[in-house]
């Protein structure tokens, strides 16, 4: 999966990438903002919230990643979803995907490139939309006896004190108050564009 990702972002044009599964897609407001975003601070990437949606294409809840990451804070969760996660191409160039992987390399690539040293910012509208469903990559494979954090020692205190840290920026930046109203576009298969409108969604934790 990683060594066709790689492909495909040797292949792309833009200086701006990101990547889909088949699961995921864009929203298109969230996505030109999130890119005018990245254009006018100049970071190396932007990131923002994604829509969770069950396989019938209903709102679950809004997975409302808000807060910016230290490099600690990638070694005991994934800070970023990454059909919400777009990117500079030399940033993809100095560090391309691990293709040893088949499931856990877009975790072993984040955390790499946070230790590189990442320069990222986030909004606050949706980017990305993922589905739920019962063909998932993850239910195929099965256990897949992955891990991006064997280095880790998950339970020290500096670990502790970073997961509170993030959690305690997260509250303060607002990331547990839910958006008055959420509006996002649908492309369901062989079905005209579908706009949905939720008031007061719920967040997913």
């Amino acid at each position: 999966m990683y060594d066709a990702l790689n492909k495909g972002m040797a292949a792309a044009r833009g200086r701006s990438l990101g990547h889909l599964n088949a699961d995921e897609q864009y929203d298109r407001a969230g996505l030109a903002h999130a890119l005018q975003r990245l254009d006018q601070t100049g970071a190396d990437a932007v990131f923002g919230p994604t829509i969770m949606l069950d396989g019938q294409l209903n709102f679950l809840y809004l997975f409302n990643q808000i807060t910016v990451p230290r490099p600690i804070d990638a070694d005991w969760h994934m800070p970023v979803q990454t059909c919400s996660f777009l990117f500079r191409r030399q940033i993809w160039e100095r560090c391309p995907y691990p293709a040893e992987y088949r499931v856990v390399g877009d975790h072993v690539w984040f955390r790499r490139q946070m230790k590189l040293g990442l320069k990222l910012v986030s909004v606050r509208k949706p980017i990305g939309i993922f589905t739920w469903h019962q063909d998932d990559i993850a239910k195929r494979i099965g256990p897949h006896g992955e891990n991006a954090l064997t280095d880790v020692h998950r339970k020290t205190l500096r670990m502790r004190v970073a997961k509170l840290s993030f959690r305690l920026k997260h509250l303060l930046k607002g990331g547990l108050i839910p958006p008055g109203k959420l509006r996002f576009e649908l492309f369901p298969d062989k079905s005209p564009v579908k706009t949905q409108l939720v008031s007061f969604p719920r967040l997913g934790l």
